[in-house]
């Protein structure tokens, strides 16, 4: 009788440990597979990219590039404007343009007779009084195109005071050059007075007006591509050479 229970109670023992191996085993295979599947959505997952601003309509950036005027801010902000390389650059072109204009040309001008019926017969411009002419003519003459849209595409704020005061020294360079020799060829020969007043009332106003010009154009190119820059600024991955890869450790 004794035997038979001692039997019964190695029997019963020997369920419990198999019941107990049999549902650590269970316990165990579930956790390595919640482990195993969120290892694999961890390294499945990739890094979602920023969103690119959408562009807008042509319209909305016809309308987002225009900019009101502020007077105030604009005057308070002008040694900034006027100090720019854009203006600066401008100006001394303008200058520059019409010394070498005088210098190469004012010889050639005191030799023509205007009374003639063929006053340039015979007489032929320099390669150097070429392209200081052609310089001239876009950064001096009136209306001073070339330096307004100089202004424009460059300065951040306030470009039609860069123009207005690039206009005024194209207008003074102007009415330098008119009272030189080299000043009848573009008159013809003619009196300079209205010359003079066409410069003074076309070059300041419409050297501001070119810039604001200018100036509206490139927000606008800006508004309409607004990826352009953003791709301009994504940083370059810099590629990994052979010197730069690691020894394996043994």
């Amino acid at each position: 009788m004794a035997r038979a229970k001692r039997t019964d109670r190695t029997e019963a023992r020997r369920r419990y440990r198999a019941e107990t191996s049999l549902a650590t085993a269970e316990t165990e295979s579930e956790a390595g597979t919640g482990t195993g599947t969120a290892g694999a959505a961890t390294k499945g997952a990739k890094p979602t990219a920023a969103p690119q601003p959408q562009r807008p309509s042509i319209t909305g950036a016809f309308r987002g590039a225009m900019r009101p005027l502020d007077l105030r801010g604009d005057l308070r902000a002008a040694p900034r404007v006027l100090s720019h390389w854009g203006v600066l650059a401008a100006m001394g072109v303008a200058i520059l343009s019409s010394i070498v204009f005088v210098a190469s040309t004012n010889e050639l001008a005191k030799s023509i007779d205007w009374s003639a019926a063929d006053p340039y017969a015979g007489k032929q411009l320099g390669t150097v009084s070429n392209i200081s002419y052609l310089a001239f003519s876009l950064f001096v003459s009136p209306p001073p195109a070339a330096g307004g849209f100089l202004i424009g595409f460059t300065s951040k704020r306030a470009s039609w005071l860069g123009g207005l005061a690039f206009g005024i020294v194209a207008t003074a360079c102007y009415i330098a050059v008119l009272q030189t020799p080299a000043g009848s060829l573009l008159t013809g020969g003619q009196p300079v007075t209205a010359a003079v007043v066409n410069a003074a009332a076309i070059s300041p106003v419409g050297a501001a007006l070119f810039a604001s010009v200018a100036a509206w154009y490139r927000r606008f190119l800006e508004l309409a591509n607004p990826n352009r820059n953003r791709n301009q600024q994504a940083p370059q991955k810099k590629p990994q050479g052979r010197g730069d890869m690691k020894p394996a450790r043994r």
